[in-house]
């Protein structure tokens, strides 16, 4: 049994898998360990849709956020993800402070970020950013 790539410690297909499949993640840290994990698979579709329509990162140039996001996950090890904060802004937005561990050719490019999720539609979505840098930027 493979164990999920968001570091959570549970079998991916019982953690992130049904996340990939179509199930909505319940919680900001459910679609960040999704995300991350679907960083890691390089499943840039789940990324993309799950990524706020007014993404900085959507708006810009799509086909060339899918580009870098597919060289970024084809160019990185994803070593590990902690989460260290979470914190409910209103209820429909909250942010997630996570330092994920990352290597590219056996360089470490490790960052923490502190990012806004937003609920759309009954759907957590990531938005942005608030400190920290955008993944694969």
């Amino acid at each position: 049994m493979k164990t999920c790539p968001c570091h959570s410690g549970q079998p991916y297909q019982t953690c992130c898998q049904p996340f990939h499949k179509g199930q909505l993640p319940p919680t900001p840290e459910a679609l960040m360990r999704s995300r991350y994990a679907a960083y890691a698979l390089g499943k840039v579709g789940y990324v993309i849709k799950t990524e706020h329509p007014n993404s900085p990162r959507i708006k810009t140039d799509a086909k060339m956020f899918r580009k870098e996001l597919k060289w970024f996950c084809e160019h990185t090890q994803f070593v590990g993800l902690h989460i260290l904060k979470q914190a409910t802004v209103s209820p429909e937005q909250a942010t997630v402070t996570f330092q994920a561990v990352l290597l590219q050719d056996g360089q470490d490019v490790s960052f923490t970020e502190q990012s806004l999720f937003e609920k759309l539609k009954g759907r957590w979505l990531y938005v942005k950013p608030v400190e920290g840098k955008a993944w694969g930027r």
